[in-house]
């Protein structure tokens, strides 16, 4: 039940929430990014909902065309789209990967 709650919220954050999210990500090890981004990316190409169908989808198909995904800003939009799409599978991706990305879930919670 938690996890719905969460989810509704995600699909409904305000730009601050959005900016403190993306803050929070920009904190991670280039070393968590490399390997987080594929993984993220195949969370958001498993979307069936249609919610990346707007400007963020737009913006990671053309980081993901222009191979930037594994940037910072590549990795704040893919964290941000896979959250829209499961946030359960996102915070079990992180939880299971290193420090920084584990802490990443609790500072997320946090926002919303």
């Amino acid at each position: 039940m938690e996890i719905l709650k969460l989810q509704n919220k995600i699909l409904n954050l305000t730009d601050e929430q959005i900016n403190s999210i993306y803050s929070f990500a920009s904190r991670v090890t280039q070393e968590s990014i490399n390997e987080l981004v594929p993984i993220l990316l195949d969370v958001c190409l498993e979307a069936e909902s249609g919610v990346l169908k707007n400007e963020l989808g737009r913006v990671i198909f053309h980081l993901q065309k222009t191979e930037r995904l594994d940037t910072r800003i590549g990795f704040e939009k893919l964290l941000h789209g896979a959250l829209k799409v499961d946030i359960k599978e996102v915070f079990n991706i992180l939880e299971s990967g290193a420090s920084d990305a584990n802490d990443l879930v609790g500072r997320i919670k946090s926002v919303l």
